[in-house]
């Protein structure tokens, strides 16, 4: 009898790591697309995968969300120049705090995928603060 009810836990803990596992690599895939010099259609189909990846493994909307918005405005602000130091082509994120947010986001969604429920308490009251400041006027 215990044996029933355990062994299905266990199977669903599996697949949600496996799950969350996905969502790791779409953000890798999404982090490796984000640059300008990249082609576009597929930075958009690495996301529409991250989304999809993200709602089976029932990752916070909001985390995924502000993430790829970032992600979005780091792709648009970033710039490509014809030579860099060793000759080749390369691309650049200029503004320093962009790139400090992007990162800070997708800190954000792993300490999701790492911590679920930790992750969920934390996006919470994120969350929260961020809509007292907006009341507040900060």
């Amino acid at each position: 009898m215990i044996a029933a009810t355990i062994a299905p836990q266990f199977t669903q803990a599996a697949e949600r790591r496996a799950a969350r596992g996905q969502v790791r690599e779409r953000l890798a895939e999404v982090e490796a697309l984000r640059w300008e010099d990249e082609s576009y259609l597929d930075f958009r189909k690495a996301v529409a995968a991250l989304e999809a990846a993200a709602i089976i493994a029932r990752v916070p909307r909001a985390a995924v969300r502000s993430y790829l918005k970032t992600a979005e405005a780091a792709r648009q602000t970033s710039e490509t120049y014809p030579e860099g130091p060793d000759g080749e082509p390369i691309t650049l994120l200029a503004d320093e705090e962009l790139a400090d947010r992007v990162q800070d986001e997708l800190e954000r969604v792993s300490q999701v995928l790492w911590h679920p429920m930790l992750g969920r308490l934390a996006q919470r009251s994120g969350l929260a603060g961020r809509a007292a400041r907006r009341r507040i006027g900060n």
